[in-house]
C-alpha cells in the first residue's frame, strides 16, 4: 500500500463533462453541518443526538446521509458504524449500491460478504462499517456502534428505534443516529416522537425536510413532469417531502383497516410466489404474495417503477423476485391490457413470454371487482383477516386507506358514470390495480386458482395423513 493515495471522493456525483465532483445542495450542506456540530461537541442533547431526514422521491436523501458517515470512516480509525434497513435485500439494492458508488475502491481494504462487513482505510488505521437487516434488532446482541444509519425509517417500528439508541454507545467516538426516508403516514410513530405533546416525544431528534426540487437538475425531464402532475396532496408528500393527509373523497375499499390488515408477513418456504402486475410507462407496479394452506393471502412486497421502459420493468421484477425470495416457481396475474400492441406491433404479453413469464388475466369491470375485493377484505380465517399486508407495502396500504378513492362530489355537480369510477391519480391507483388483478384471478367466479388451490390442499393433507413427504406445493 503506498504512503499516499490520490483518490476522488464524490458522494454527490460527478459532472460527466468536467469530471469534477458535484458540491452538496443546501440541505445536504445542512446535514454535513449538523454532523460536524456533533463531532465537535457543539450540539447538546440529553441523550444520543438523532437526525431524521424526511425527503421527497429522488431527492438525494441517501447520499445526503452517507456523505458525512463516509467522512467519519475516513477520519476515525477504529470507529464502528452500523448501516441498516428493515429488509436486507432492500438494503442491498439501495444503500449498499450507493455506498459502493461513492467510496473509492482503493480505500476499501477488505470486505466480508458473509457478514456484510467492510474495512475502510482511515487516517492512521482502519474503520469498519456493518450492513445489517433491522427486521429483528435483537440479533445485534450487545454490539456497540458510534454511528447508526437507518434507511427508510418508516419501515421499522418504535421498539426497534429505541433499541438502536441503546446500541449507539462506542466509547471514544462521537455518537449519533442518522435516519432517512419518505414521509410517513399521519399518526406514524415518527410523527409522534417529533410531537412535543405526544407521550412518545423524543427531544434528542432533529428533523430536516428535503424537497425533490433540490435534486431537480439531475432528474429526467419526463420524470420531473410526472412528479409535478400529481394531485396537490401527493406533491406535498412525495415532491416537497412533507407529511400530508390523504386526499378527500370516498375510499374505494372502506373494508380495509390498517390496524387490522397490516402486520409483518413471513415467507412460506414451500410455496410459489404469486406476482400481480399493472403495466404502464409512467408508472408500473408489482406485488409479491403467497397463499397459506388455510387460504389466507399474504402480500409480502411491492414495487412501483417510475418512468421505466417495459423491458426494464420486467427485468426489475425478475431481479427483485430472486433477491427477495430466491429461485422458486411463480404464478403471474395482470392487466388484460397486456394483450394490446404498442406502435411497434409488440404486446406486453410478447415481452413477458420472452422473459419466461406466462401472464394470466381476466377481463372484468370495476362493478365486478370492487364488491369482490371489499368482501374478501371483510372475511376472517381462524380469527384473522383473510388478507394480510406487510408494513413495507406502504403505497398499497395508503392506497387502500383512502389514497385510492372516488372523487369528492361538489354540491350541484352532475353525477356521471365516469364519476362512479375510482380516481386515477398516477400514484396509488397502480398498486391498487395490481391488487385488484390478484384478487380477481384468485377469487373471481371464473378464477381457476381457487379450485386448484383447494385440490392441492386436499392432496397435501392426504399425503401428510399417510406420513409421506409433503413435497413442494406449486
Amino acid at each position: 500500500m503506498p504512503e499516499t493515495l490520490d483518490v476522488v471522493f464524490s458522494p454527490y456525483g460527478v459532472d460527466p463533462e468536467s469530471n469534477q465532483a458535484y458540491p452538496p445542495h443546501p440541505t445536504q450542506r445542512e446535514i454535513l453541518d449538523w454532523v460536524h456540530s456533533v463531532r465537535e461537541g457543539k450540539l447538546k442533547t440529553q441523550g444520543i443526538p438523532v437526525l431524521y431526514l424526511q425527503h421527497g422521491v429522488d431527492a438525494g436523501g441517501t447520499r445526503a446521509i452517507l456523505a458525512p458517515v463516509v467522512e467519519c470512516l475516513f477520519e476515525y480509525p477504529g470507529i464502528r458504524i452500523l448501516d441498516g434497513r428493515k429488509d436486507f435485500n432492500d438494503l442491498r439494492l439501495s444503500a449498499m449500491e450507493t455506498f459502493e458508488e461513492i467510496v473509492p475502491r482503493d480505500l476499501i481494504l477488505s470486505r466480508d460478504n458473509q457478514e456484510h462487513r467492510y474495512s475502510i482505510l482511515a487516517k492512521g488505521g482502519s474503520s469498519t462499517i456493518f450492513f445489517r437487516e433491522l427486521k429483528d434488532v435483537r440479533g445485534l446482541g450487545s454490539q456497540e456502534f458510534a454511528i447508526i444509519v437507518v434507511h427508510e425509517a418508516h419501515e421499522i417500528d418504535i421498539v426497534a428505534y429505541r433499541t438502536l439508541k441503546q446500541r449507539c454507545r462506542q466509547s471514544g467516538y462521537p455518537l449519533m443516529i442518522l435516519m432517512e426516508g419518505n414521509p410517513p403516514s399521519q399518526g406514524h410513530w415518527l410523527e409522534q416522537i417529533l410531537d412535543p405533546k405526544s407521550l412518545e416525544y423524543d427531544s434528542d431528534i432533529t428533523r430536516i425536510i428535503l424537497s425533490s426540487y433540490e435534486n431537480w437538475n439531475f432528474m429526467n425531464p419526463a420524470y420531473r413532469a410526472s412528479l409535478e402532475s400529481m394531485p396537490p396532496a401527493w406533491r406535498k408528500r412525495y415532491l416537497l417531502g412533507e407529511t400530508a393527509a390523504l386526499p378527500s373523497g370516498t375510499p374505494v375499499y372502506p373494508a380495509f383497516v390498517e390496524a387490522v390488515h397490516v402486520r409483518e408477513t413471513r415467507i412460506i418456504p414451500d410455496r410459489p410466489i404469486i406476482r400481480s402486475m399493472d403495466f404502464g410507462f409512467r408508472r408500473a407496479a408489482c406485488l409479491w404474495s403467497q397463499l397459506e394452506d388455510s387460504g389466507k393471502l399474504l402480500i409480502h412486497k411491492e414495487w412501483m417503477a417510475l418512468e421505466t421502459p417495459e423491458d426494464q420493468f420486467i427485468d426489475g421484477v425478475i431481479l427483485r423476485t430472486n433477491a427477495w425470495f430466491g429461485q422458486r416457481p411463480c404464478k403471474d396475474y395482470g392487466d388484460p391490457a397486456a394483450r394490446n400492441r404498442d406502435p411497434n406491433g409488440v404486446a406486453t404479453l410478447d415481452r413477458l413470454q420472452k422473459k419466461g413469464i406466462q401472464l394470466f388475466y381476466q377481463q372484468t369491470t370495476y362493478s365486478q371487482r370492487i364488491p369482490l375485493v371489499n368482501r374478501k377484505l371483510s372475511e376472517m380465517i381462524s380469527g384473522e383477516p383473510a388478507i394480510l399486508l406487510d408494513p413495507s407495502c406502504r403505497i398499497l396500504i395508503e392506497g387502500l386507506s383512502g389514497g385510492y378513492h372516488y372523487e369528492e362530489m361538489k354540491e350541484g355537480q352532475e353525477f356521471t358514470v365516469k364519476r362512479d369510477l375510482p380516481f386515477h391519480d398516477s400514484w396509488f391507483s397502480h398498486t391498487a390495480n395490481a391488487f385488484e388483478y390478484l384478487i380477481v384471478n384468485l377469487y373471481g367466479h371464473s378464477a381457476p386458482a381457487v379450485s386448484k388451490f383447494i385440490s392441492r390442499k386436499k392432496n397435501r393433507m392426504r399425503m401428510l395423513a399417510n406420513a409421506k413427504s409433503p413435497g413442494v406445493w406449486f
